[in-house]
């Protein structure tokens, strides 16, 4: 390991015929610092607003109910999409080619990791919008499970004899 030293040097010319000004004697002058001991307590500032109050909390209450509505209007987008997905599952059509064609097979897979990635960027930090996404979660995990037992289980034979 190399280590590096810089030095760096500077001039300061005052006279007139630009010589180097001679070397001062450092008087240097000590000044104190105080530092508080303790810290103040800080000074309260009463409001005696009434109105305000009912304001402040009118504002912040419309704000949640804004919050909540739009949280629960993404989870129940992933909801129908997850529905919308579970009805593709269900065909059969999309089952021979799901196991026939990988493309498919990831087309499917990564539109339900889209899904979980989707309901994993919304903040659960009220109750009712953690149940709900946690429900929503548990189904699109589930329709992941049928979803890898459908492509894990093999093609069924017809009663001919082919498949």
């Amino acid at each position: 390991m190399s280590s590096f030293y810089y030095h760096y040097e500077s001039f300061f010319y005052s006279t007139e015929n630009d010589q180097n000004a001679p070397m001062h004697t450092s008087n240097s002058i000590s000044i104190p610092i105080e530092s508080p001991t303790e810290n103040p307590a800080p000074t309260p500032i009463p409001v005696h607003f009434p109105g305000v109050i009912a304001a402040v909390s009118k504002i912040q209450s419309a704000y949640r109910s804004h919050l909540l509505r739009s949280l629960t209007r993404r989870i129940l987008a992933v909801d129908a999409d997850a529905s919308r997905l579970e009805a593709l599952i269900r065909r059969q059509d999309t089952v021979d080619a799901v196991r026939r064609d990988v493309r498919e097979r990831a087309k499917v897979g990564e539109a339900l990791m889209a899904l979980l990635l989707r309901l994993d960027s919304i903040p659960g930090f009220y109750p009712p919008v953690r149940e709900l996404r946690r429900a929503a979660t548990l189904r699109v995990v589930a329709l992941q499970e049928v979803f890898d037992a459908v492509v894990a289980a093999p093609a069924a034979v017809g009663l001919d004899g082919f498949r």
